[in-house]
């Protein structure tokens, strides 16, 4: 049993050693900023699923000349009294071939 209690601690450490490859920094508006070398997909929008279901589509009018990437962090408005959620998002490392989707609990 401690074995595995060590194995899941090391893994939780070993994850947390790598930066985000995006951070929601609160608002209003939220906004969806990508880590350096990393664009966010404006083709599959980002979504913010709140715990009462509502669901935020996050959105920017300054995109990549061939629409796939945002240009500027894109934003989205919750409403009143919204602090957690989930949120989903298709980011694309610098030197990689594909996007990677994440799910991220976040709370504000």
């Amino acid at each position: 049993m401690r074995r595995i209690a060590l194995l899941l601690l090391a893994t939780a450490t070993a994850c947390q050693s790598h930066p985000p490859l995006v951070a929601l920094q609160p608002g209003p508006p939220l906004r969806l900023v990508a880590a350096s070398g990393v664009r966010i997909n404006a083709r599959l929008k980002p979504a913010l699923e709140l715990d009462d279901r509502t669901v935020l589509r996050f959105d920017s009018p300054l995109v990549t000349p061939d629409s796939a990437y945002f240009a500027a962090a894109p934003t989205a408005a919750p409403h009143e009294g919204a602090r957690r959620g989930t949120l989903r998002v298709s980011v694309c490392p610098s030197g990689e071939a594909i996007c990677r989707s994440l799910e991220i609990a976040v709370a504000w």
